[in-house]
C-alpha cells in the first residue's frame, strides 16, 4: 500500500511538472491517475499546513516553555533571597536571646544584692527601732515627770499670765496713742507738702554763658524783683549772659522733687525785652511753655489734669541773643520721694 502511495506520488509529481508521457495508455486509467493525484496533491497541502500550525504550537510552547524558565529563575532567587533573610532573622534571634539571657543573669545577680541589702537595712532597722523603744520607754517618764512639775507650777504661771495680760494691755494702748499721733504727724505733712509755696528763692542756681561784669545767674532767685536797673555800677539787679551765643541756658536747682504749679519769669523793664522772645521754660525735660512777645512778666501756670513733677527748671534760649532775667520764681508743693508722688 505504501510502494502505491509512494507511485502515486511520484507519478502525480511527474505529471504536474510535464516529465511523464501517458500517451498508449488506456484513457479511464490516466483519469484515475490524474485524480488521486490531486487528492494527495490536497492531502500534502493539508499535511503541510498541519506541520506550519504544529510548529507554530510548537514554538508557542517553547515560548512558553522559555517563560517558565524564566520565572523558576526568578521563584529561585527569590526562595535564595528568602533563605538569606531567615538566615540573617536566626543569627539576630539567636544574638538577641544571647543578650537577653546575659542581661536576665545580669539583672538576677543585681537582685540578689538588692535582697541581700534589704535584708541588712531591715536587720539594721529592727534594732534601731528597738532602741527607739526603749528611748520613747525613758522619754515617757520624763513626761510624766515634766507633768508633775506643771502641775505643780501651774498657780505660779496662772500668776504670771494676768501679769503679761495686763502688760499687753497697757503696751495695746500706748501702740494706739502712737498710731493716732503718727496718724495726726502724716496728716500734718501731708497738709505741709501740698502747700503751693515759692520753692525757688535762694536756690541753687547755674548758667552756661557766664557774664564777667557780676551779673551772676544767682540774681535770678535772690527776691528782688523791684528796681531793673542798678541804682549805681557797684549793685546787680539782674542775671545777663556773657555773650549772644546760641542756646544761653540758666536753670535752677530746686534741692529735691517738686509738683510744679507755676512759673513766673520778671523781665527787664528798662530796655531789651525783646531779647527773651523764643526763649523755652523747661521742667526737668518736660516743656511748660515759650516766651512768644516782648512783656515784662510771663505766668505759666501747670494744669491740674497733668501734674508735673521736677527738680530742676531750666530757662532757654535757642536763638543767638542775650539772656536777661529780673527773676525766675517757682511756686510748687512738696518735697516728694521719686516712689512717693501724688497728685
Amino acid at each position: 500500500m505504501f510502494l502505491r502511495d509512494l507511485f502515486l506520488l511520484v507519478l502525480c509529481t511527474q505529471l504536474i511538472l510535464g516529465d511523464t508521457d501517458l500517451e498508449g495508455r488506456p484513457p479511464g486509467r490516466e483519469g484515475s491517475v490524474v485524480d488521486a493525484c490531486i487528492a494527495l496533491k490536497e492531502e500534502a497541502q493539508e499535511i503541510r499546513r498541519e506541520g506550519y500550525s504544529a510548529i507554530d504550537k510548537a514554538d508557542v510552547i517553547r515560548e512558553q516553555a522559555y517563560r517558565v524558565k524564566d520565572e523558576a529563575f526568578e521563584l529561585k532567587d527569590e526562595a535564595y533571597d528568602i533563605k538569606e533573610r531567615a538566615m540573617e532573622a536566626r543569627s539576630e534571634l539567636e544574638t538577641t536571646l544571647v543578650e537577653t539571657l546575659a542581661l536576665m543573669r545580669s539583672q538576677a545577680t543585681v537582685t540578689n544584692l538588692y535582697i541581700q541589702d534589704i535584708r541588712t537595712t531591715l536587720s539594721s532597722v529592727s534594732s534601731r527601732m528597738d532602741r527607739l523603744e526603749g528611748m520613747i520607754e525613758e522619754q515617757s517618764s520624763e513626761i510624766v515627770k515634766i507633768g508633775q512639775k506643771v502641775e505643780e507650777n501651774a498657780s505660779e504661771v496662772t500668776e504670771k499670765v494676768s501679769e503679761v495680760t495686763a502688760k499687753v494691755s497697757e503696751v495695746t494702748v500706748k501702740v494706739s496713742e502712737t498710731q493716732s499721733t503718727a496718724a495726726t504727724i502724716k496728716n500734718r505733712q501731708q497738709a505741709w507738702i501740698s502747700e503751693i509755696r515759692l520753692i525757688s528763692l535762694y536756690k541753687m542756681t547755674e548758667e552756661n554763658n557766664r557774664h564777667s561784669g557780676g551779673y551772676d545767674s544767682d540774681l535770678a532767685t535772690d527776691g528782688q524783683f523791684t528796681h531793673d536797673r542798678h541804682v549805681d555800677n557797684s549793685i546787680r539787679t539782674y542775671s545777663h549772659t556773657g555773650s549772644t551765643a546760641n542756646n544761653n541756658k540758666i536753670w535752677i536747682e530746686l534741692g529735691g522733687v517738686f509738683r510744679i504749679h507755676k512759673i513766673k519769669i520778671w523781665n527787664l523793664r528798662h530796655c531789651c525785652k525783646e531779647q527773651i522772645v523764643g526763649s523755652h521754660i523747661y521742667a526737668d525735660d518736660e516743656l511748660i511753655g515759650t516766651v512768644m512777645q516782648a512783656l515784662h512778666t510771663y505766668d505759666f501756670t501747670v494744669s491740674d489734669k497733668d501734674p508735673t513733677y521736677a527738680s530742676r527748671i531750666t530757662l532757654h534760649q535757642p536763638l543767638a541773643l542775650h539772656m536777661a532775667i529780673l527773676e525766675l520764681q517757682v511756686w510748687g508743693s512738696g518735697p516728694f520721694q521719686q516712689d512717693d508722688k501724688f497728685a
